[in-house]
């Protein structure tokens, strides 16, 4: 089969893209920085049985679960720690892609999902190796993928991606309102007993560490010393308020109000494959928007960005595309960080530039329920795009 000029032209930039991750992943130390932070929270724990949730200063916002199921990497010998992980992760990324484009059509040709992989391995935050953010959703979408088929497997898959709870807390929730008990108990169960053989190992019980746990989130994630993520609305509630007490609240209500959206829509349900996946995806947009999320936890905008490309709709292809292209541009410059030093005393293009992201995130949730609705109403049949 040739090759078109389209898909080998976005070979030549995602191969030097991912090239360009596996080097810094090597050769600079502080990428790995998170990495080692969790490979020695993981061998205290599995190692000398130590609680990392305890004391004035413990800092692991990562939940038991998640020491669980990462202490296998205690251990590999510390030279090994970096390339290991950093090939795992290389390795699961075309896996998230596919997993994410099937969610969105089951059947879909690898020709015609090759488009939307490559362009997903043109992003900035594919260049990003020494992370657990991709394993997360690719397990959590595999659930997905599979909720109907096998509801089981699909729950003790999403049980694992709950070992990051902001990642695959999106469709922890779109598989509560879509009504699949099965999976979400299986989930539960799976969770439970990580938290279980955490603290069967670190001999505390279950109600003091998740007392620890959530006294560590919040010191960590609210107050005026609160860790603001890329895309989270609360630094605009805050400002809007004047004062973070009150912007807290506010923020507060509008995630309340915002989370309406999705699960409106996951309660109502669709036969139809492509008006379905809307509700994993703005459940993802949702989390971006409410949650501290760093610049990497931008792939959490794929599943709107595939829905935006594979949807059939002819009416709304200009402005699908268009939508499409400004996420792709906005995923590939990275444009708050490489270019908001430059513009901080421009006044509002200071702003444009540092708040982008959340505009983007913003605008593609408000698009993808109108265009949710608009098929809603239709009742279209997929086909694939040409």
């Amino acid at each position: 089969m040739p090759v078109s000029p389209r898909t080998a032209l976005l070979t030549l930039y995602a191969a030097p893209n991912i090239a360009v991750g596996i080097g810094l992943a090597l050769t600079q130390p502080s990428r790995a920085g998170d990495l080692w932070t969790i490979y020695e929270w993981c061998r205290a724990w599995l190692l000398h049985g130590q609680q990392l949730y305890a004391g004035p200063y413990a800092t692991t916002d990562y939940p038991p679960n998640a020491v669980v199921l990462f202490a296998p990497l205690a251990l590999l010998p510390k030279q090994w720690l970096v390339p290991v992980w950093a090939a795992v992760t290389l390795s699961i990324t075309p896996l998230l892609a596919c997993v994410v484009i099937r969610s969105v059509r089951p059947r879909i040709q690898l020709a015609d999902a090759l488009l939307p992989m490559l362009l997903f391995f043109c992003w900035g935050g594919v260049r990003t190796l020494l992370e657990f953010s991709r394993l997360c959703m690719m397990l959590a979408f595999l659930a997905v993928f599979k909720a109907d088929s096998r509801p089981v497997s699909s729950g003790v898959s999403l049980g694992l991606a709950l070992a990051k709870p902001h990642i695959a807390g999106p469709i922890m929730l779109w598989a509560l309102f879509t009504r699949r008990a099965r999976v979400v108990a299986v989930a539960v169960a799976v969770v439970a007993a990580g938290v279980a053989a955490y603290c069967v190992r670190a001999q505390v019980t279950p109600t003091a560490v998740m007392n620890d746990y959530g006294r560590i989130l919040l010191s960590l994630y609210s107050g005026a010393d609160g860790l603001i993520g890329r895309t989270s609305l609360r630094p605009w509630w805050i400002a809007l308020a004047g004062q973070e007490s009150l912007g807290d609240i506010l923020w507060g209500i509008g995630a309340g109000l915002l989370l309406i959206v999705p699960c409106g829509i996951a309660m109502r349900g669709s036969d139809v494959s492509d008006v379905r996946a809307a509700a994993p995806a703005l459940f993802c947009l949702w989390s971006l928007l409410t949650i501290y999320h760093i610049g990497n936890n931008l792939i959490l905008m794929f599943p709107a960005f595939a829905f935006l490309l594979l949807v059939d709709d002819a009416a709304t292809l200009w402005w699908r595309v268009s939508l499409a292209s400004a996420i792709q541009l906005a995923m590939m410059l990275d444009v708050p960080v490489h270019l908001a030093s430059s513009v901080r005393d421009r006044g509002p293009v200071f702003l444009v530039v540092r708040d982008l992201d959340r505009l983007v995130v913003l605008v593609t949730f408000i698009s993808v329920t109108i265009l949710w609705r608009r098929l809603e109403r239709a009742r279209v049949t997929p086909t694939i795009l040409a």
